[in-house]
């Protein structure tokens, strides 16, 4: 008895091993197989940068969307973000420009990191922005307010049924990212 005991506390701990073992794999697949998911269902899209030069301006072919323009701050944030307009009409095939305009709210001096959405997502390939405030670190000083600039170019090969984009961002403050991630590691 106690030798058919071992074998099944022997083949437990294997069964055991290799479940975590499976779980470790599975934890690591999960990044790769949610930037697919991702991408099959449109939920996010890559926003990046555009080169300038790669841009020409097609003003025989505009037409005039909406652009709606929407800032959040992460909860407990002390930012106070909002657009200078919450809606602009734009001509696609030019280059154009529009501002945020954030204020730090607390007594000490902040870094804000800014993160881009674009909805509905289709719309993402052909809206490129070529200078925005989401491509680097913004330092405020205790209590200082600025406007944050986006210039952007949406192509004039836009679907016709997509006459409104949603552009959103929401600010961060990068001590809080910091300490929220020291938090989790502990």
């Amino acid at each position: 008895m106690n030798a058919d005991k071992q074998a099944d506390n022997k083949s437990l701990l294997i069964r055991l091993g290799l479940s975590a073992c499976a779980m470790f794999g599975f934890g690591f697949a999960l990044v790769p197989l949610y930037d697919i998911f991702c991408e099959v269902t449109g939920i996010r899209t890559p926003i990046v940068a555009a080169d300038i030069a790669t841009i020409t301006e097609q003003p025989a072919l505009s037409r005039t969307i909406r652009l709606e323009l929407l800032a959040n701050t992460n909860n407990g944030a002390p930012w106070e973000f909002q657009p200078v307009s919450d809606s602009v009409q734009v001509e696609t095939g030019l280059m154009q420009d529009t501002e945020f305009v954030a204020r730090n709210l607390s007594s000490s001096a902040l870094t804000g990191i800014a993160t881009p959405d674009i909805r509905p997502a289709e719309a993402g390939r052909y809206f490129r922005k070529v200078e925005c405030f989401c491509f680097d670190e913004q330092d405020f000083s205790a209590g200082e307010q600025r406007n944050l600039s986006v210039r952007f170019y949406v192509d004039p090969d836009l679907p016709a049924h997509i006459d409104t984009i949603t552009l959103s961002y929401t600010l961060f403050a990068k001590q809080t990212l910091a300490s929220n991630q020291t938090t989790t590691q502990e």
